[in-house]
């Protein structure tokens, strides 16, 4: 939950400051600490008393919790005592919490889970930026694997990094609890992990925002629902359970975007988080032919700024190739020549991007309109990209299942096996320095060129 932290607090006297650096936070029955931690601070939070869950995850009594980048909020049913040490930027308790909201939601979802001859629900959250739909997508599938159910969390927002990657499309089965430290936690692609790895299906969109190339989008969203349904055929324990599916900001003029992401994932549930409009609006629309739910949004929840929103996206990138502190990776570097590559780009037909959109582009002095290029393609949903540095230097590449030598309609249809950086490249020699998440050759397959850069 993202959440917003006044300067004074009427809630102080639950504070304790030990003599020590530790510092002890009593929180009440069905209240919760929320907590802002900058990317170069680093907070230990250890529960040492009572209960306590982080975006529905129970967290463990007398185990160390390390959090930094992170904005979050602890919830506690029954009252508990936390003890905190580090660097905070802001803290504070509050008792206004839409939790109440969310636990009938899941209960009710539950009830439709346990009716004989139901169909397990597939539920879509829609609402505003910043209103709160990933921390109610997170708290629905915690809820349901403390059920021993085994949800289906569908990632539609590209802009997020979940089990993948930034501009990346997942559906991904939950079988254990997220890693509350890592906020979501590492994937098979990945390597080791200490808990059960999720393995996501992947699909590489390769922009943050859904309107730059809209075709290409709503391509990939349907390709990643056939797939989510297909493996709800063959998985009973995910059947049983159904889907819950998180999404970019979308409001009244989305209408048309959101009843095929109806169509494809077979939505049987709406929630709307937030927007009384969009809830009327949709109720007109489908006439009783699916569940409309309507959430407040949360009273924590602020904005996020397109810098934090940055770091956030940077760290999933180098935690992919390099892992964290807990599973620390060793990645690979490749020299391969340019006659073995071949990239594709979502095509520019319909593409409009602001020149300004990326800074971590313009840092690093990347022409744009490289990768955006003139629109002359409208029909086609890639392109081929020329193997040369302004194309390619510093770019993050999904590395696809097709084959290089498969047409572009089977390239456009495929998802995705891995990712590389291409973290050199030579005009003059051509060649390219290849980064790969584990040691070997580079895989003889097509690869797909967005937006995102990344340098160590």
């Amino acid at each position: 939950m993202l959440v917003s932290f006044p300067e004074d607090s009427i809630l102080t006297k639950h504070i304790i400051k030990l003599k020590t650096d530790a510092t002890i936070v009593e929180i009440e029955a069905k209240s919760e600490w929320r907590f802002e931690v900058a990317f170069e601070q680093k907070l230990l939070i250890k529960v040492v008393e009572g209960n306590a869950e982080i975006f529905g995850t129970e967290l463990a009594n007398d185990i160390e919790y390390k959090f930094t980048g992170a904005k979050a909020s602890i919830y506690t049913h029954e009252g508990c005592k936390l003890q905190y040490q580090g660097e905070v930027s802001s803290e504070y308790i509050s008792e206004e919490t839409e939790m109440g909201h969310y636990i009938n939601l899941h209960l009710a979802l539950e009830n439709i889970r346990n009716t004989a001859g139901s169909k397990a629900p597939n539920v879509l959250i829609l609402g505003a930026k910043d209103s709160g739909k990933t921390t109610l997508a997170k708290i629905l599938s915690s809820y349901a694997l403390r059920m021993d159910r085994q949800p289906m969390l569908v990632n539609l927002d590209p802009s997020n990094s979940v089990f993948s990657i930034p501009g990346s499309l997942t559906a991904t089965p939950i079988s254990d609890i997220f890693d509350v430290e890592e906020g979501w936690g590492n994937t098979y692609t990945s390597g080791p992990t200490l808990l059960h790895p999720k393995q996501p299906n992947v699909r590489y969109y390769g922009y943050d925002d859904i309107n730059t190339n809209l075709k290409f989008y709503k391509e990939n969203i349907s390709r990643l629902g056939l797939t989510a349904l297909s493996r709800l055929q063959v998985d009973l324990d995910i059947k049983r359970t159904g889907m819950i599916v998180d999404t970019p900001p979308l409001g009244l003029k989305n209408i048309d975007l959101i009843q095929d992401i109806v169509s494809d994932f077979e939505i049987s549930v709406i929630v709307v988080v937030g927007n009384e409009r969009l809830f009327i609006d949709l109720r007109k629309k489908f006439n009783g032919r699916l569940s409309l739910v309507k959430i407040p949004k949360s009273a924590g929840v602020v904005e996020i700024d397109d810098a934090f929103k940055r770091k956030l996206q940077q760290r999933a990138i180098r935690e992919y190739f390099h892992g964290t502190a807990s599973t620390p990776l060793s990645p690979y570097t490749a020299n391969v020549d340019y006659k073995y590559i071949k990239a594709y780009k979502p095509a520019s037909g319909n593409t409009s991007v602001d020149a300004g959109f990326n800074p971590s582009i313009d840092q690093l002095g990347y022409d744009l309109s490289a990768v955006t290029g003139d629109a002359k393609s409208k029909s086609k949903l890639i392109e081929s990209v020329e193997n040369n540095s302004a194309n390619l230097l510093y770019a993050v590449v999904a590395i696809l299942h097709a084959d290089k030598k498969d047409d572009e309609d089977v390239v456009a249809r495929s998802s995705v096996f891995g990712f590389a950086v291409i973290s050199g490249a030579d005009d003059d020699k051509h060649f390219v320095r290849i980064l790969l998440p584990v040691p070997g050759r580079v895989p003889d397959k097509a690869m797909i060129v967005g937006e995102f850069r990344y340098t160590e």
